[in-house]
């Protein structure tokens, strides 16, 4: 009986030192296997447990395959801005906020007039002026930021808010340029901007944007003032805004206290595309 068990121990021990030895035997060594999914991804360092497949379960790394790049999807309108040359201005400034006024019902009109278009395109030069209308500002006060209303605008839609302003015909063209004129927005080189502190509330200039009246010209401020109709912090919001945008190559209107020219009209006509 003690003879059988000491068989049976020898046959154990036997088995248990072919097993070590196998482990221990890199997989170069057993050059009849072919090489396995575990051999080609770690290379010839792996033991040869994986000899015994239905013995041993070889635990196989989780292998990252990594994600197209999904592509920026543009409308048909941003397609024909940047065929003009435009460029979006977070390509040049990601710091910038867009606030569309007329991609929203928030508008004279109350109606969108851009569609899902929600990037503000811009003259790559004019969009170079206002990211450093934006560098100037932050270095004066790092908790502010420009935000911008209105960019590139075409003709159409030009004339869509000439059609539909509600204002006497001799006004109009004090709040919409005439299209049988043209506007530097319908070249993408004007833009309507303000002033938004770290929490993204707009600076008090004392109207909305879009307003349609006296208290809106940047050439009535003293009377208005003079008046009561326009505080003191009002007019220095409207100061600063005005300051760092001249500094960075704008002119203002007399007009709108939101709107700056990046250049003039017949220098716009001599170097770009009419956005129709």
């Amino acid at each position: 009986m003690l003879k059988r068990y000491s068989i049976l121990a020898f046959i154990v021990i036997s088995v248990e030192i072919m097993l070590l030895y196998l482990f221990q035997t890199p997989m170069k060594d057993v050059v009849r296997i072919p090489k396995t999914f575990e051999q080609m991804m770690y290379g010839e360092k792996i033991f040869s447990a994986s000899v015994f497949p239905t013995l041993f379960s070889s635990a196989k790394p989780e292998v990252s395959v990594p994600k197209p790049k999904a592509e920026d999807r543009h409308t048909f309108l941003e397609q024909q801005f940047i065929t003009f040359g435009l460029v979006n201005i977070k390509q040049i400034d990601t710091s910038i906020v867009v606030n569309l006024k007329y991609a929203t019902e928030d508008n004279f009109l109350h109606k969108n007039l851009y569609g899902e278009i929600k990037n503000c395109y811009l003259q790559k030069d004019i969009a170079e002026k206002l990211s450093k209308a934006q560098y100037l500002l932050k270095k004066k006060f790092p908790f502010y930021s420009l935000i911008i209303y209105d960019g590139v605008r075409p003709l159409s839609i030009q004339q869509t808010m000439w059609d539909e302003l509600q204002v006497p015909e001799k006004l109009k063209n004090k709040y919409v340029s005439d299209p049988q004129v043209g506007s530097l927005h319908n070249y993408g080189c004007a833009v309507d901007v303000s002033i938004v502190n770290e929490n993204g509330w707009e600076m008090d200039m004392g109207t909305p944007y879009d307003y349609f009246g006296e208290l809106g010209h940047p050439i009535a401020e003293k009377r208005m003032i003079n008046d009561g109709k326009l505080s003191w912090r009002q007019f220095e919001n409207r100061k600063l805004l005005r300051e760092i945008m001249t500094d960075a190559g704008f002119t203002s209107i007399t007009t709108e206290w939101w709107h700056f020219n990046g250049n003039s009209l017949k220098q716009a006509e001599e170097k770009y595309y009419l956005i129709k």
